[in-house]
């Protein structure tokens, strides 16, 4: 298997362990799982960071008969594997190996998990049968906020199982943000952490007549996962097709896991755990308990973007201050009912310098420091 590139950001102790992690014992996909899936409406996944709030909580649905299926291969002469185009001996797998297949919408995903690592050998379906030559990176446990993954890959496919194509592409996957997740029910997913998988490639296809045709794509997927659930609560994905340097095409959709109906919590002992470890966590006594909020960007230079969850009704006023307590802007946003709200301020015209921005809520107080360039 190929060499890649690990870049890992350093951070306090405390921090880390303080943030969500996706981790192997609790994330790595189990054969015999079925998972349903939601087509929404593309949503912008938003901006990468810290404390990130995501508001799902208005899903435009489209289909809800997707579903995700994990089977393990069966051996061939109780001696070998096989996964596409790729024959794996028993005798060459390590102790800790295992092989997995994930089936959706009649195309089977062939997946190999090795030591830390989980690859991708290739996909095929009745239209496209794809290998790709050197197992593709795609997951390395345990994930946590701020690791970086990137890595060169080549593919030989053949399209509509006669014309032949070959694609040469950089794929990279990273744990970009972590945050609070608002799901459409109105119930919240505290400790989600989100994945960036992002591949870019060339391919060059021959037709009949013998002529060629480039082509460079870009692919992007996100997902959010949360404690107690092996599998992702949202997915986004992006496809866009480049022709000569100009967009020719683009797909975009989005995908729902209903956390309700993850049916194979059944017999996941390590996520019932952690379910039942935060059910039994006493509920804070104070009113303002489950009061999440996130301002940004810091610095500013024009707009400054405040977003909360509000626990309960709150009547909003926002001031920003200079460090000699002069007040620079002072706005009452009026009555809002629990759930997520966000605002936009316009501080392009304020002197540049650092300031106290604050925000009452009836009788709660919360503030940052904002430096304005």
């Amino acid at each position: 298997m190929k060499q890649c590139i690990f870049i890992s950001m350093l951070l306090l102790p405390a921090l880390l362990f303080a943030q969500p992690a996706i981790k192997r014992e609790l994330n790595l996909p189990r054969p015999g799982d079925v998972i349903i899936k939601q087509q929404v409406k593309y949503k912008d996944p938003g901006r990468a960071g810290e404390n990130v709030i995501w508001n799902f909580g208005n899903l435009e649905s489209i289909n809800s008969e997707y579903s995700l299926k994990y089977s393990a291969p069966y051996p061939v002469a109780d001696s070998m594997y096989i996964m596409g185009r790729d024959t794996l001996l028993l005798e060459n797998l390590l102790e800790n190996d295992y092989l997995f297949i994930g089936t959706e919408r009649r195309t089977r995903y062939y997946y190999r998990y090795s030591d830390t690592c989980l690859w991708t050998l290739g996909y095929e379906n009745a239209a496209t049968f794809l290998h790709y030559d050197d197992p593709l990176l795609i997951g390395v446990f345990p994930l946590k906020y701020g690791d970086r993954y990137s890595c060169d890959y080549t593919t030989s496919a053949i399209y509509s199982m006669t014309v032949p194509y070959h694609e040469t592409g950089n794929a990279g996957f990273e744990a970009d943000a972590y945050g609070m997740l608002v799901l459409p029910s109105g119930d919240t997913l505290q400790n989600v952490i989100r994945t960036k998988n992002v591949q870019f490639h060339s391919e060059q296809t021959f037709t009949q007549d013998g002529d060629s045709i480039s082509l460079n794509t870009s692919l992007e997927t996100f997902k959010w996962y949360s404690n107690g659930y092996r599998y992702p609560v949202f997915e986004t994905l992006r496809t866009i097709i480049y022709k000569n340097s100009t967009e020719a095409d683009r797909y975009e959709t989005a995908f729902f896991y209903p956390p309700q109906e993850h049916y194979y919590l059944e017999d996941d002992t390590e996520n019932l755990n952690v379910l039942d470890s935060l059910a039994n966590i006493t509920a804070d006594l104070d009113p303002w308990a489950g009061l999440n909020y996130n301002i940004f960007p810091n610095p500013v230079t024009t707009f400054l973007e405040l977003e909360l969850y509000l626990p309960k009704t709150a009547d909003i006023r926002i001031q920003l201050r200079s460090s000699m307590g002069l007040i620079v802007l002072d706005e009452r946003k009026g009555s809002y009912p629990a759930g997520f709200c966000s605002f936009q301020l316009n501080v392009s015209t304020i002197p540049i310098g650092n300031y106290i921005f604050d925000v009452w809520l009836n009788e709660k107080l919360i503030g940052e420091i904002i430096m304005k360039r």
